[in-house]
């Protein structure tokens, strides 16, 4: 690890899913964005954080840990049957790098779903932050490959702050599949 720069991709495999790490650096004066790709467990909208648990997934550099602001989907990798495979997305973290810190660690406890069944409860949050004026968004739309609506851009940090919104994400139910997915890695990689 020591000589370790991306681009190289970084991999850990972890019950049957292979995680990648393609990307991390600085973004702006207090954010940290790192963008990795992982095989879905099946043909669900399988994400890294979700309201109800967003410290299952955080980002540690020094003494300081943190879970994402927001979670967002750039693309999918699909098989040769036309089945989606992967997800390749960003995580934004809010954190000033401390000085003098070197490294810093990617933990991805599990990946979370909604359960079948479960509505996705976008456009009720979009409703609720239309009324509120936010300038914050959720994302939503249907893909090739799922058979319900896919978050493509969720918010971490207000959904699981808000009590507003908290309250509408509190009855779903989730699936979970566990890893952990570990990555140690440059602060800024060249």
């Amino acid at each position: 690890m020591e000589n370790l720069t991306l681009p190289v991709v970084i991999e850990i495999y972890a019950n049957n899913v292979n995680m990648s790490l393609i990307s991390a650096h600085t973004e702006g004066s207090n954010g940290y964005r790192v963008e990795v790709c992982y095989d879905l467990p099946d043909q669900r909208d399988w994400m890294l954080a979700h309201s109800n648990m967003p410290s299952g997934t955080n980002l540690t550099a020094g003494d300081v840990t943190v879970s994402p602001m927001e979670e967002g989907t750039m693309y999918w990798k699909y098989d040769e049957q036309g089945m989606v495979a992967q997800r390749c997305e960003y995580l934004l973290f809010k954190i000033s790098i401390p000085p003098q810190t070197d490294m810093v660690s990617l933990k991805v406890e599990t990946l979370y779903t909604r359960a079948p069944g479960q509505s996705d409860r976008c456009l009720e949050v979009s409703r609720k932050m239309a009324e509120r004026n936010s300038k914050i968004e959720i994302d939503c739309m249907n893909i090739e490959g799922f058979e319900d609506l896919v978050y493509l851009k969720f918010p971490v940090e207000i959904l699981s702050g808000d009590p507003v919104y908290k309250r509408i994400f509190k009855d779903m139910s989730w699936d979970y599949y566990h890893g952990p997915w570990s990555f140690t890695f440059p602060v800024n990689p060249p």
